[in-house]
């Protein structure tokens, strides 16, 4: 009778919620340079599109959230040894390495990207063409195929900085001469960071030289499929239900 008694609370233990023990969820941060998909301060208050979008689908008492936070290149070593068990980030089929080997099966968000250049300057982008004898400006650590031809020519002058600040200095400093490229998503955001006058930049469509894309989950490519099934499918239910779109509202 004491065995069964036993056996009887341990099966109470378990079938209660909040008493059994929640699965956890391994979330790959990158430092610093994935704002607004990934926003972290001091690798403590979590904060994002992505970030949102991942703390949504585990919402529920089932899974914990077990969030790593590092520099690009240090995360995709690790990922690429393999990481911690049923990891989670996010990536693109254009990327390569594990940033695109198992993707959930809807986009999270459309990638477009933009020149930037001072409103003094009076520049209108109109092709390739329209940058000879510029500079382009471009963060430390990101690099565009498409762009290369034109530095490698000599047409396109490269100008990297270190972060955004520099880059909108850069081109205040040299209306008309310098264009900034990238996310639109992130320009955005980062002017409203950093308290800049949106007014007093262009902003521009650059999707003719750099194609617009979309951006995934990315997880482990051994995920637990029944994991992975339960995240496709509240993927599915959170873009129904319009909360992917209030959370992209939040930071673009």
């Amino acid at each position: 009778m004491k065995d069964l008694y036993k056996i009887l609370l341990l099966i109470t233990f378990l079938l209660t919620p909040g008493l059994a023990t929640a699965e956890t969820v391994n979330y790959y941060v990158i430092s610093k340079q994935a704002q607004p998909f990934q926003i972290e301060d001091n690798a403590n208050n979590h904060s994002g599109i992505v970030t949102d979008i991942v703390q949504a689908i585990f919402s529920g008492d089932r899974y914990d959230i077990s969030y790593h936070t590092y520099p690009f290149n240090r995360m995709i070593s690790i990922l690429e040894a393999g990481g911690e068990k049923n990891w989670i980030t996010y990536g693109s089929p254009s990327w390569g390495s594990v940033q695109a080997e198992n993707l959930s099966d809807m986009p999270i968000y459309t990638v477009k990207h933009a020149l930037v250049t001072s409103k003094t300057g009076h520049f209108k982008f109109d092709g390739m063409n329209s940058l000879k004898g510029k500079g382009v400006v471009l963060l430390h650590g990101f690099d565009y195929p498409q762009l290369i031809p034109y530095i490698s020519s000599g047409d396109v002058e490269e100008i990297r900085v270190k972060n955004y600040r520099s880059a909108f200095k850069v081109v205040n400093r040299t209306p008309g001469d310098t264009a900034f490229v990238e996310m639109s998503s992130r320009v955005k955001y980062n002017l409203g960071k950093l308290n800049l006058d949106k007014n007093k930049y262009d902003i521009q469509a650059f999707s003719d030289v750099i194609p617009d894309y979309k951006i995934y989950l990315a997880f482990d490519k051994n995920m637990d499929p029944s994991l992975q099934k339960f995240i496709n499918k509240r993927l599915a239910e959170l873009k129904k239900s319009g909360e992917i779109d209030v959370i992209i509202s939040k930071y673009i």
